[in-house]
């Protein structure tokens, strides 16, 4: 039984995958919860859904001006909207797939931050976290070069965020959530050559966790607090060697067939 006491939050892609995964462990342990995507959804176990382009700051203002007139605060603000199009080097991909990406993975993230932070900072409290990824230790990534980009570039810019926090009423801190099977990474999965697919698959059984798992974890680092500037990383080299010391070998994508 959680006994925290019960927050406000709000998340940003929670129409699928992992944003999904977090708004509803986060209403099954008691939590306000307030989910958002591009399009209008339905409501789902406990989790208002609202339409809201990060992209756009007049519609993340009238979503945090919405979630506040009827919950009378906002304790935690998660950014996990983001895009992933991979597969392909930097240079083979088309512009505006890189610009999307930069555009809500990195823009649409800045624009919630100024948005939450403005928020908070009016209020007295509250929590801004930003989704990090593949990229966001600021080593390049094979066939991810684009999509790592603007997560490193997101890496900085919490960092420079949570500085500017330092003795502010608000605390800024990111989840760096690994590899993790929701529908974007099966759509992206699905382009991959079939003479690829194997060695490919041996390393996504390696390092990949279900959506449910994350946010389990996700959920119990926002409720036992954390310091203005955390970057908490889920995938450690040393989980990555305790899985490959499995036996059997481990098999996530089995699941999935």
């Amino acid at each position: 039984m959680n006994t925290t006491q019960p927050r406000v939050a709000v998340v940003t892609g929670a129409g699928q995958g992992l944003g999904r995964a977090i708004a509803r462990e986060l209403a099954a342990a008691g939590h306000t919860v307030f989910g958002c995507g591009m399009k209008a959804a339905e409501d789902f176990d406990g989790v208002r859904m609202i339409a809201c382009d990060v992209t756009d700051e007049a519609q993340v203002q009238a979503l945090w001006d919405r979630v506040t007139a009827e919950a009378g605060r906002i304790d935690w603000w998660i950014n996990n909207a983001g895009l992933a199009l991979t597969g392909r080097p930097l240079a083979g991909m088309a512009a505006d797939e890189f610009g999307r990406m930069v555009s809500v993975n990195l823009v649409g993230t800045m624009t919630a931050c100024r948005v939450a932070i403005a928020g908070m900072g009016a209020q007295g409290s509250g929590e801004v976290w930003n989704m990090l990824g593949a990229g966001a230790d600021g080593q390049p990534v094979p066939g991810m070069n684009g999509y790592a980009t603007t997560k490193a570039a997101l890496t900085f810019m919490t960092r420079a965020l949570a500085q500017e926090a330092e003795g502010a009423a608000y605390r800024i801190g990111g989840f760096s959530p690994g590899l993790v099977m929701t529908e974007g990474f099966f759509r992206e999965h699905a382009r991959v050559p079939e003479d690829q697919r194997p060695a490919r698959e041996a390393v996504v059984n390696l390092i990949g966790d279900h959506p449910e798992t994350i946010a389990l974890w996700i959920r119990e680092a926002l409720e036992a607090g954390q310091d203005n500037g955390a970057i908490l990383t889920w995938l450690t080299a040393e989980k990555i060697a305790e899985r490959r010391a499995e036996q059997p070998p481990r098999d996530i994508l089995s699941a999935y067939r």
